[in-house]
């Protein structure tokens, strides 16, 4: 992996572009209306593997680079406390998301769907018992629930990897996938793409290192390679050339398929990211930076545009109209993210 850029207060800008790409993604597969020409940038949502991968796996790295490697010499209790107390605050937030987003799934007039809620209508009591002990999540936010429960579990991942204990980590990671597997339960499934990119975040900088010490040659064909399989895997995908394929990469239960081609799209979209992004931040940096540095913010918000959306327009079929509408949801939440008012109460 290249040398990645970094902001003035080291800030990983390629990191944080992606991110924002993720986001505009998210938004788009969501709002969830087809046709549209934005369908060249998402799928349809039906690729092998979806941006909810990507950003679970770009959370992890972070944690592990920032948390984990950054702050090594603080106090393991000081970082403990900030991990938990953001794992409190996105419970918090996740909890009375789901409340608040039910409630208006109960009682609005949508004239397009947006959620399927399997709650019956004024069961307040399923409703608040359910949410809180995250039995049910609202569907279109539902990272906040899985990021909770993995930070919950971040202080002794760490601790682990500064005791350079990270094999532990990772055939730990392993293992628990496995039992989410046999036991139908999503986030010890999902751990993983978490997890295993913390472990590549604590040694981040020395993967860098060790990565721009090899033969320039050996580091141009794995990086072409890396790129061209993320490309060519990426349109087979898209245009279905291989329905039989589709079970190896499956998401419930989340296959190693899924798994696999994940880290390898990751690191591709991330190759392509560090080399364009003079051009990226040039052209497309007033929208991909404010959603990626500020992307929870984002994730929050962008449900308010999705259900404007389903409240005023019917399903169409008018390709126009659906990629006007993506284009307005994604504009909707880049002005919202950028309110100073929002930005001191949604968490970042």
């Amino acid at each position: 992996m290249p040398k990645l850029h970094t902001a003035p207060k080291g800030r990983l800008l390629s990191l944080d572009y992606l991110r924002g790409f993720f986001i505009v993604v998210i938004i788009i597969d969501h709002l969830n209306r087809w046709p549209s020409i934005l369908e060249i940038v998402t799928g349809r949502g039906e690729l092998w593997v979806s941006a909810a991968e990507g950003f679970v796996m770009i959370s992890g790295l972070l944690l592990g680079y920032v948390r984990g490697f950054k702050q090594r010499e603080q106090p393991f209790k000081k970082v403990s406390f900030v991990i938990l107390r953001r794992a409190l605050l996105l419970y918090v937030w996740g909890v009375f998301g789901t409340i608040v987003l039910t409630i208006i799934s109960w009682y609005s007039h949508f004239k397009s769907p947006i959620a399927y809620v399997d709650i019956d209508p004024s069961n307040w009591t399923n409703l608040v018992s359910r949410a809180m002990t995250l039995d049910y999540t609202y569907v279109m936010i539902h990272f906040l629930y899985l990021y909770a429960i993995f930070l919950l579990a971040s202080p002794l991942i760490i601790l682990l990897l500064r005791r350079k204990m990270w094999l532990v980590v990772f055939i730990g990671s392993i293992v628990t996938w496995l039992v989410g597997i046999q036991l139908g339960i999503e986030f010890l499934q999902w751990q993983i793409l978490f997890f295993a990119p913390v472990v590549a975040g604590f040694y981040l900088e020395k993967i860098q290192h060790y990565v721009a010490h090899l033969q320039q040659r050996t580091r141009r064909v794995a990086g072409y390679s890396i790129v061209s399989f993320t490309i060519i895997t990426s349109l087979i995908s898209g245009f279905n050339l291989l329905p039989a394929a589709d079970f190896l990469f499956g998401r419930s239960p989340l296959g190693v398929g899924r798994i696999i081609l994940a880290i390898v799209w990751f690191i591709g979209f991330l190759l392509i990211f560090n080399k364009f992004l003079p051009w990226l931040k040039r052209y497309l940096g007033w929208l991909l930076e404010p959603l990626g540095t500020r992307s929870l913010t984002a994730y929050i918000l962008h449900i308010i545009p999705l259900i404007l959306c389903s409240i005023l327009f019917i399903e169409s079929d008018n390709i126009w109209l659906n990629s006007a509408l993506g284009i307005v949801c994604i504009l909707i939440t880049w002005a919202l993210v950028k309110t100073p008012a929002v930005q001191k109460i949604i968490p970042r």
